[in-house]
């Protein structure tokens, strides 16, 4: 099997799309020796850039899917409703997806767990497993959410944070410590208006598959 045939495996397996630490932590399944030169994340970047427009595209910033994968699959298709007499399949575009989720989670957050600011214009409902990546339930689940203030809403989208399930922050080796200081946010501390309680397989998926260790 070559590169090429690994990567479109990996993204098949993640229903036509995904993100660089998707494809790094599962293309080693299809070609054991991906990880044999140090230099081996530059490879695949490398032959998947080569492969652009015609085996591959990228949809966002860090997510790539299969040429032939339908953007529309971004949009929420929410359950069927009476309307009109007819019965239709209402489909929601994100922002209104987006909109729905950041109510829920409103509900039950009144600021973010992290920083303590609780105005509303600037907090951010953060997807843990992201909205490209979700199923349409996953999409509105309030247990794959939090709300965040920005800077941590950014760390946590980019993988250069994520927390334990004792609510402690685990912070990535790609974030240098000085940044990290100038945030002023205590690892060790525990933060247990996070809620984890219902968020776990949600974290462990920000874990494996967004977190850059």
């Amino acid at each position: 099997m070559t590169k090429v045939e690994a990567i479109i495996k990996v993204l098949e397996e993640n229903n036509g799309i995904a993100n660089w630490n998707i494809l790094y932590n599962n293309i080693e399944k299809f070609y054991p020796k991906i990880k044999n030169p140090k230099d081996w994340k530059a490879g695949v970047r490398g032959v998947l850039y080569r492969e652009l427009d015609k085996k591959f595209k990228m949809i966002d910033e860090g997510l790539i899917s299969l040429i032939d994968y339908d953007e529309v699959k971004l949009n929420f298709v929410e359950q069927t409703e009476i309307i009109d007499g007819t019965t239709k399949t209402v489909t929601l575009d994100i922002r209104k997806g987006q909109n729905k989720f950041r109510k829920k989670l409103f509900s039950e957050f009144v600021s973010c767990p992290i920083t303590g600011i609780n105005d509303k214009r600037i907090l951010i409902a953060s997807h843990i497993k992201p909205w490209a990546l979700s199923n349409n339930f996953e999409r509105l689940d309030k247990n794959n959410g939090f709300i965040f203030s920005p800077t941590i809403d950014k760390l946590f989208d980019l993988g250069l944070i994520t927390f334990d399930t004792n609510s402690r922050i685990i912070v990535s080796s790609d974030l240098s410590s000085k940044n990290f200081q100038k945030i002023k946010i205590d690892k060790k501390k525990e933060y247990p208006n996070l809620k984890l309680k219902n968020r776990i397989d949600y974290i462990k998926y920000h874990q494996n598959n967004i977190f850059i260790e």
